[in-house]
């Protein structure tokens, strides 16, 4: 029995969001659509023309050409082939030494697919963040290299909730590629001249093996982001981006992969003509249109939805401070996302069950990614450093607010922390 109402909270909007009702009626309308898009015949036909709409929609919303977004199943997807896609253009085309720059805070989804290209000889730096969880623009560039094929940094973390300078490093990577380039028009016209001196002297003269500057790729996951940041993939200056329908009231089981048209990629996998020769499987327009809906309610109602949750916030972490003792928060309190709160508590024996303590007095949180097994603590919170603390990397929950949550929520969660504190 709860010590208070049964009301619930719902506090692990991070894992996943519940479906709009606008989404839901798309959906329901979009259901009638059930034919192949790759058909010709009408029903076909139909179902291509719905989704096409559907994508011309997202990239409206998202300041690019329709051609460059490409529906996927997920972010994890997503991250997975733009990785993959990137490396293998390389490796394929005899490239010997390749080398990614990401951060050590990324989701799991990236961070165990460099693993998996580690393994087979890609190096990987990894740049660790600040002890407020937000990673240097500065550290980023300086970790590039000559065959650094690719940069993949995450636009907000999904267990802190920091917002990373995507921004900074994308315009300091599109400054490296402008400066290869006059050095390549350089060596293309030094090319030239050895090739006429060599034909005038009777020589073959083999073409000097050039690499268009348009690497490296700038990738970032932005699947935390849309209920809160513009994504608009120009202002963040990246390449690509990863999206995701379930972190913003969309439906599961669909998200996309935007890449510009000047980046070289391969696909993840083999076997049709779908997505542009992209992803090989028959599309959902009715995930497709789940997935546009989402995106737009997203866009349109981020203003509002952002300032009142940050006041709500706001408010929240002052509770903490005043009635959670032994508490710290986990990352910069300005440079987050407004519904995010993780916090560290240093008088808990065991967090998971915690959460389960949580959850019988009607509020759903979390300890760290949900994507995370088999680990007892955090690595996002791991990175940041803190050494004084041992205990700070297990004891951690987090609780990532509905957008209308209000003042007296976060007074039933403060409730529940402190009977929680004192019961540990």
């Amino acid at each position: 029995m709860t010590f208070f109402s049964k009301r619930r909270i719902y506090a692990d909007w991070a894992a996943t969001t519940p479906l709009h009702p606008r989404v839901a009626r798309v959906m329901k309308s979009a259901r009638k659509l059930w034919a192949n898009p790759s058909a010709i015949h009408k029903e076909g036909v139909e179902a291509k023309k719905a989704l096409e709409a559907a994508r011309t929609e997202s990239a409206r919303v998202l300041g690019v050409r329709s051609e460059e977004v490409y529906f996927t199943s997920g972010g994890t997807e997503a991250n997975a082939t733009i990785i993959q896609g990137v490396l293998r253009t390389w490796l394929e085309k005899g490239v010997k030494k390749v080398h990614v720059v990401s951060t050590s805070i990324e989701h799991s989804s990236i961070l165990e697919t460099l693993k998996l290209f580690e393994r087979h000889g890609v190096k990987v730096t990894y740049v660790d963040p600040g002890p407020d969880g937000i990673v240097h623009a500065e550290d980023i560039l300086e970790a590039i290299q000559p065959h650094t094929a690719l940069v993949t940094c995450m636009y907000a973390n999904n267990e802190i909730g920091t917002i990373q300078p995507v921004s900074k490093i994308g315009a300091g990577i599109r400054k490296i590629k402008a400066e290869r380039s006059g050095r390549a028009e350089t060596l293309e016209a030094r090319r030239r001249e050895r090739e006429r001196a060599s034909q005038q002297a009777g020589d073959a003269c083999s073409a000097l093996p050039l690499r268009a500057a348009d690497f490296p790729v700038f990738h970032t996951d932005a699947s935390q982001a849309p209920l809160w940041l513009s994504c608009e993939i120009e202002g963040l200056r990246a390449d690509a981006m990863t999206l995701d329908a379930h972190k913003m009231q969309g439906p599961k089981g669909v998200g996309a992969l935007v890449v510009r048209r000047h980046v070289s990629w391969e696909p993840l996998m083999a076997g049709g003509g779908q997505e542009r020769g992209k992803r090989p499987t028959t599309e959902s327009v009715e995930l497709a249109r789940g997935f546009t809906e989402a995106l737009k309610v997203a866009h349109e109602g981020r203003a509002a939805r952002e300032g009142f949750a940050r006041g709500v916030q706001s408010y929240f972490f002052d509770q903490i401070r005043e009635h959670i003792p032994g508490s710290i928060v986990n990352g910069s309190t300005k440079n987050r996302l407004p519904n995010n709160i993780n916090i560290s508590l240093q008088h808990i024996s065991d967090p998971e069950m915690a959460v389960l303590f949580l959850d019988n007095e009607g509020i759903a949180c979390s300890t760290k990614s949900s994507c995370i097994h088999g680990e007892e603590d955090s690595y996002v919170i791991r990175a940041l450093g803190d050494t004084a603390n041992p205990w700070r990397a297990k004891n951690t929950l987090r609780f990532t607010l509905a957008p209308d949550e209000t003042e007296q929520g976060v007074d039933y969660i403060i409730k529940a922390l402190k009977t929680l504190t004192l019961r540990d």
